[in-house]
């Protein structure tokens, strides 16, 4: 038998097993298979559209402060409802905005150019984490470290570097000087309350040339710092991007079950939620420009909802009520969105030059064995890339030409821990190849 990998290779003419093994998306991974940067739009194309209709158009024209991005179980009380691709989702919105300051995302939902060019707008990602970032600040602090630092792809401009392009045009100069000028004329213009002065040295590094200055000076602070300091530095970067002409900046929230955490004390949880009141609706330049939508499901809705309603924030519960304020993620409908989730991994592991016939576009798998696959798993995306990922190693070890249904079947029993004992074997012995023993 030849081994798995050569197998992949040599037969398959891919470059390595095309799926990820977790599922899980690591921002900024070089890893195409697990940095999200392999999302499929038409997978979930009308909650795309419904996201870009209620948070875009809202926060630009209706003036919504806070949305929610959801997934439910598949059953009802069903508590576990990650892996519906929130994440990528996320990802995805945000990069397409960034590349034209939200016109792809205008006219998608409908408006024309003249509309279009109205309000620019920007996107920032954070998220809260069990590790490093359970405080709002710190939340706040990784949405400016995004625009600062990173990019899809390698020799392509980060967001603060685009800022700072439009900021030149504006003022008609690149001297860092005058740039620096119109950002501290953006806080002087403001008349309400603030946290206070904007951190000066973070205004000059995002104004001189390059992302290094910038990313420089946000590498030297401290998680302390980070912690109690990062809603000023998101006030800081706001005021660059409203010099550079945006209007309105949109912070997607991910993983906010970890904020609403077990492990997170019941007292630090409600301060923390306080604090989404009291820094991005009662202070400025954050109550001015900041939308911030946020990922929910009903295990972090349990934990954080009494802390959300007595911080007076507005209600995320899926209801008609909420509905300019809510996009519901749901399962996979079918087989036909599953190829088309799959297709992408496969699309991108293919050796260069190698080209597929027409209507081969899953090969190894035949269509009956994605069906198959859908079929034995969660309908969750990330559950049918974790399978997709067991199914094409087993059929490589066993050195397979197609991948058929009969062999999802197999591969997926033998590796089931909750089918019998018995049964198991049984599956397991039937990938053996007794003739070589």
């Amino acid at each position: 038998m030849i081994p798995d990998v050569v197998w992949i290779k040599r037969e398959w003419k891919m470059k390595e097993n095309p799926f990820p093994s977790t599922g899980m998306a690591m921002l900024g991974g070089k890893d195409a298979r697990e940095n999200g940067l392999l999302y499929a739009p038409g997978v979930h194309a009308e909650q795309l559209r419904e996201a870009i209709e209620k948070f875009v158009l809202g926060m630009s024209y209706s003036g919504l402060k806070f949305g929610y991005l959801w997934s439910v179980g598949m059953v009802p009380g069903d508590s576990e409802a990650r892996g519906f691709g929130k994440s990528v989702l996320m990802q995805h919105l945000a990069r397409r905005i960034n590349e034209d300051f939200g016109e792809w995302a205008y006219l998608e939902a409908g408006l024309d150019e003249e509309d279009a060019a109205e309000v620019p707008i920007c996107c920032l990602l954070t998220s809260f984490d069990t590790a490093h970032v359970r405080s709002l600040g710190a939340a706040l602090f990784a949405a400016v470290d995004y625009a600062v630092v990173y990019t899809p792809e390698l020799g392509k401009k980060t967001l603060a570097e685009k800022l700072r392009d439009r900021l030149i045009e504006r003022v008609g100069s690149d001297d860092v000087r005058d740039l620096v000028k119109a950002v501290t004329d953006e806080h002087r213009s403001i008349r309400g309350r603030t946290l206070g002065p904007p951190d000066a040295k973070l205004i000059v590094a995002l104004c001189e040339k390059g992302r290094d200055p910038a990313a420089e000076h946000l590498r030297l602070v401290t998680p302390m710092s980070r912690s109690r300091n990062g809603a000023a530095y998101m006030a800081t970067f706001l005021l660059f991007a409203a010099a550079a002409g945006m209007k309105h900046v949109l912070v997607f929230c991910d993983q906010l079950e970890d904020l609403a955490s077990t492990m997170t004390a019941k007292a630090k949880r409600g301060l923390e939620v306080e604090r989404f009141r009291d820094v991005l609706v009662e202070t400025l330049p954050m109550a001015d420009m900041v939308t911030m939508v946020v990922t929910m499901h009903p295990r972090a809705s349990l934990t954080i909802g009494t802390a959300w309603a007595l911080a007076d924030l507005p209600a995320f519960e899926l209801t008609e009520a909420n509905r300019h304020s809510t996009v519901r993620l749901p399962a996979l409908r079918d087989a036909r969105q599953a190829a088309q989730l799959l297709s992408p991994y496969l699309a991108a592991a293919t050796k260069d030059g190698v080209s597929r016939d027409e209507g081969d576009e899953l090969f190894p798998f035949s269509s009956e064995a994605i069906a198959c696959l859908f079929d034995r798993s969660t309908r969750k995306p990330r559950d049918v890339l974790r399978k997709a990922h067991i199914v094409l190693s087993a059929a490589a070890t066993k050195n397979l030409s197609r991948i058929d249904a009969a062999d999802v079947l197999q591969f997926l029993d033998a590796s089931d821990p909750r089918r019998p004992r018995e049964a198991r074997l049984t599956a397991i012995a039937g990938t053996i190849d007794w003739s070589e023993a």
